[in-house]
């Protein structure tokens, strides 16, 4: 389950080992922005994507067969 506001580790997939952070920005409809980097502060060799819903947001998850392990 994909987890919002929540950081996590990507344990398979593409950017194996990399982290991810998933923002919620305060507009309507919502969107989703897609923080990814080396190190758990989001700080080396980062990265974002922008998607435009939650179903993008899932669609995107898959296209990476990405499998988390999310921070509670």
């Amino acid at each position: 389950m994909i987890q919002v506001e929540a950081l996590g580790r990507i344990v398979s997939g593409d950017e194996q080992g990399r982290y991810v952070y998933i923002q919620k920005p305060p507009d309507d409809p919502p969107s989703f922005l897609v923080l990814t980097a080396a190190d758990p502060d989001l700080k080396v060799a980062g990265g974002d994507e922008w998607v435009e819903d939650f179903a993008s947001l899932e669609q995107f998850f898959d296209e990476g067969n990405w499998v988390v392990e999310w921070s509670t």
